[in-house]
């Protein structure tokens, strides 16, 4: 049997395409049109809190995966509750999506970051607020993104979610976890640990932990030792031995275990966790400081948003000053004024 302490690493990161990394740096670009620095602070933090399905991808990515989780569950509760012959015809996004406006986007991506606060996955998320809506108002129109975080939401996703863990959803089933793809990223460790303390919530503990080191091989022995002790996770491996197919092995390419965090324009120091123990974290910096300087360079601005609301501001000043201007030369002369005005 193997199990991911005793599988390699896949190629060194130091071989990452650099047409990966900008491609990551673009979509982050046009995303920190709508951002600020502390938007991307956050990001970083979301990095070791959200479902583990998504630390993988940029919050971008992930951003454009809860909106189109958002657009199936919306036309499923639909075609359910409402009507199910226009269904598919729903969008419950602008017909430019994410980037139709700076509304658009930041009611979609504040609704990803508050799902990625909990730790759920989105389709959970979603759904679950919806239904919970639902019961509540029996109202004829279903949620928008942005208005699903009431406490009675929040608490029927929370119930929801510790539900899913005890279910057959306690793990992420990504080959990025499992030992042939080990790289000693921070998400891999966290992945480990979730699912070493996971087996205490399900009805049959061993098995399930016997599954995860054997036929899943996404636990270490000794990580599942540290936790059990070896007489129960020998038990265990023993009881779950034949049971269930093994994971098909995959290797990944290094550019597909890129961390959700890499490259975001945002300070970190690499001296701190969990940067300090992620291989990926000088060039993590050096993606930083290029993505920063690139922002600078098309906005105007580190902080695009801030840029944004002083020219907005600016107008409004102009705008006031010249109707000011029209008021007082209409009073002293009506009718150069009135040409004023037309002009």
């Amino acid at each position: 049997m193997t199990h991911s302490s005793e599988c390699t690493p896949v190629r060194a990161f130091d071989l990452l395409q650099q047409s990966a990394i900008e491609q990551r740096a673009e979509a982050i670009l046009a995303a920190s049109l709508y951002m600020s620095p502390s938007c991307w602070l956050v990001e970083r933090d979301l990095a070791q809190m959200k479902w583990f399905d998504y630390r993988f991808l940029s919050p971008v990515q992930a951003t454009l995966h809860y909106v189109d989780e958002y657009q199936r569950v919306f036309r499923l509760k639909w075609r359910r509750h409402f009507d199910s012959t226009d269904a598919g015809k729903k969008r419950g996004i602008a017909t430019g999506g994410l980037f139709h406006s700076r509304k658009e986007f930041s009611e979609f991506w504040n609704a990803r970051v508050h799902a990625d606060s909990m730790g759920v996955r989105y389709d959970v998320y979603i759904s679950t607020a919806m239904e919970t809506a639902l019961r509540r108002a029996k109202q004829k129109r279903l949620l928008r993104a942005g208005q699903m975080r009431r406490a009675d939401c929040i608490q029927a996703i929370e119930k929801r979610w510790e539900e899913e863990l005890a279910g057959s959803r306690w793990l992420s089933e990504l080959p990025h976890y499992r030992g042939e793809n080990h790289c000693a990223l921070p998400a891999q460790f966290a992945h480990q640990e979730h699912v070493a303390h996971g087996v205490r919530k399900r009805s049959n503990g061993a098995l399930a932990l016997g599954m995860a080191i054997d036929e899943l091989r996404v636990l270490p022995v000794e990580t599942a030792e540290a936790v059990h002790g070896a007489e129960f996770v020998a038990r265990a491996r023993e009881r779950s031995m034949g049971i269930g197919r093994p994971a098909p092995v995959e290797l990944l390419e290094p550019e597909q275990l890129i961390p959700s965090c890499f490259g975001l324009p945002a300070p970190f120091d690499v001296a701190a966790e969990p940067c300090n123990k992620c291989p990926l974290a000088d060039q993590c910096r050096k993606a930083s400081e290029h993505v920063l300087a690139d922002v600078v360079e098309h906005y105007g601005s580190a902080d695009p948003t801030l840029h944004h609301r002083r020219e907005l501001g600016r107008e409004r000043v102009r705008r006031h000053r010249e109707k000011k201007r029209l008021t007082e030369a209409a009073a002293s002369d009506p009718v150069a004024g009135a040409i004023a005005k037309a002009a």
